[in-house]
């Protein structure tokens, strides 16, 4: 039990992954050729933006300045006038490299959008004029003005990003990184004061408790339950130890995680877009964990003609929601995007899981020899065990 724990303790530290440290720009009220009041540098992705408000047109003339890093790619800035600092919603402006031109087009961020509808440039509402962008080397900066509206205040929930790729027919944009940086790119700036309000978002916390709580009941006490009863079952001194952390880790494992899927289905609003693969793989796991509760009730006697095909089936079934398992926890890893070191955490993991399988597998091979060759008695189950939990003990 004490290996148990230190492997969910490892896994546990998942929950305090973050990307890679930002890289912190520093704004300029002097862009190009061109002097604005304020600028602020924004909280993410090393994005930085200076801006003049204009009384007498009631606009605001504005300098979105993001480092593309490669020179295919695109980077973005836009207001959300309708759903607060939320990617839906947002009335963006992409800039990119169309042949040897640098231009800048309008994209409306949809609901279809977020649930995987391509994104193409389109009309918005937000009246932006006086367009153009400059590149030194890999740095864009977007140049605009956008109205406030009479009588409105002053203040702007904004989003920004940068992706890798643009389709240079269709003009559709390849989807930005999921790491915690790209994320966290969203906020509020009061115009007029230059007070900015960082928003962190929103789904951070549920999807890491996600994260933290699949890995550990999927990717650790699952397997640790299965090879309990593999591999210490063939012991006498291990009885009756193999059945209880079997069940206590198997039962333990399927509570967590059906937590942790019901936390999956609440991410589904937040994800953009949706991930079919993560998503449909997790529903997979949850059925056959469920499976295999219910087959417990169903399980033929001791002695039943129809108890083998119930053991094969068990096991399949057990081994199939293992493998899923594994692959989507790294599945989740690729999308949620932390430094290499976490995953090589968890690789750690798995190769400890795996030595020690190994280590019990000959064990047991070699026990089995000797019993088959008189040399270790069979021993019969506890006698202070119930009926059930001696059936429990025979395949």
């Amino acid at each position: 039990m004490a290996s148990a724990w230190r492997c969910m303790l490892v896994t546990a530290l998942l929950s305090f992954v973050h990307g890679a440290s930002p890289v912190h720009a520093v704004c300029n009220k002097t862009v190009g050729t061109r002097t604005f009041e304020q600028c602020q540098d924004l909280a993410a992705l090393g994005a930085t933006y200076a801006w003049s408000l204009n009384n007498d047109t009631n606009s605001v003339d504005f300098a979105f300045s993001e480092d593309m890093q490669v020179t295919g790619g695109w980077i973005g800035w836009g207001i959300n006038p309708t759903k607060g600092p939320n990617m839906e919603g947002t009335q963006a402006l992409i800039a990119f490299k169309n042949g040897t031109s640098l231009i800048v087009m309008e994209y409306d961020v949809t609901n279809a959008v977020k649930d995987g509808a391509p994104l193409l440039p389109t009309l918005v509402s937000v009246k932006y004029s006086n367009l153009s962008a400059v590149m030194v080397k890999t740095t864009v900066t977007i140049f605009g003005t956008f109205p406030l509206g009479a009588g409105k205040a002053a203040t702007v929930d904004h989003v920004w990003n940068r992706g890798r790729s643009v389709n240079p027919i269709t003009f559709e944009l390849a989807e930005h990184p999921l790491a915690p940086a790209n994320l966290a790119s969203v906020g509020t700036v009061d115009l007029a004061t230059g007070i900015a309000s960082v928003v962190g978002p929103p789904h951070q916390k549920l999807e890491n408790a996600h994260g933290v709580i699949s890995a550990v009941a999927w990717g650790i006490l699952v397997p640790i339950g299965v090879m309990a009863a593999r591999y210490l079952r063939p012991f006498p001194w291990a009885d009756p130890l193999w059945f209880y952390l079997h069940i206590t880790c198997q039962l333990t494992g399927y509570t967590l995680g059906v937590v942790g899927w019901g936390l999956g289905l609440q991410l589904q609003k937040y994800a953009s877009p949706i991930k079919y693969f993560h998503r449909n793989v997790g529903i997979s796991i949850f059925v056959f964990a469920t499976l295999q509760v219910l087959a417990m009730v169903l399980r033929p006697k001791r002695g039943s003609k129809h108890r083998r095909y119930w053991n094969m089936y068990h096991h399949t079934v057990g081994y199939a929601t293992i493998i899923l398992s594994i692959v989507n926890i790294f599945e989740g890893l690729d999308l949620l995007q932390p430094e290499s070191k976490w995953k090589d955490a968890y690789i750690g993991v798995l190769v400890a899981l795996a030595v020690i399988a190994a280590l019990l597998e000959t064990a047991a091979w070699v026990a089995w020899l000797r019993r088959s060759k008189g040399r270790i008695p069979e021993s019969p189950p506890p006698p202070h065990l119930g009926s059930k939990a001696k059936d429990a003990l025979e395949p």
